[in-house]
């Protein structure tokens, strides 16, 4: 049986691989779509969710997948999380950019967070910001993440093409949960 150190150690390396990018194929097994949406610069984008044991300890994987409509090939990112998601601060945010030249043709960041989260909110490098709505995860998470979750997504190019710097969550008094770093 895993220690919680263990567990720890499974969600903070799998957490923190989760939040790079990646132009990549399809993941391994197709997850459960949860929430979708459309990229401003024409064509769609979803995040999926599946069960996925990390060694002896229950966990999920989830993944973004974009496809534009505009010629450009999507972007797809994915990670997994093990034993409790409070481990890392109760916020498992992933992106999933693709690109055309120097050009962002399109920019999605969606996640699962701690229930308490009324929002996401995320604070881009050139000072922009964009609020996030949360919606209720599947009371069935619980017993695999070890707490209620919900999960939010959006089109990131409505708002900025910069770079994320924090991601950070909010209760429904407007009161921060957590904030985490995005990438620089």
């Amino acid at each position: 049986m895993p220690t919680a150190i263990s567990r720890r150690i499974a969600l903070v390396a799998l957490a923190a691989a989760a939040l790079t990018s990646a132009t990549a194929g399809p993941a391994a097994a197709a997850g459960t779509p949860i929430i979708d949406g459309t990229l401003g610069t024409g064509g769609t984008w979803a995040l999926s969710i599946r069960h996925q044991d990390i060694g002896a300890v229950k966990g999920v994987c989830i993944e973004i997948d974009t496809a534009p409509t505009n010629g450009t090939a999507g972007g797809t990112a994915g990670g997994c999380a093990a034993g409790s998601l409070r481990v890392d601060h109760g916020l498992f945010p992933l992106t999933a950019t693709s690109h055309e030249g120097d050009a962002v043709t399109s920019a999605v960041a969606a996640g699962i967070v701690d229930a308490r989260a009324h929002d996401v909110r995320l604070t881009f490098a050139d000072g922009k910001h964009l609020k996030i709505l949360t919606k209720p995860g599947p009371r069935a998470w619980r017993h695999v993440l070890k707490m209620d979750v919900r999960y939010f997504g959006a089109d990131l190019l409505t708002t900025s093409s910069a770079d994320i710097r924090y991601f950070s969550a909010y209760d429904r008094h407007g009161h921060r949960i957590t904030r985490i770093e995005g990438k620089a």
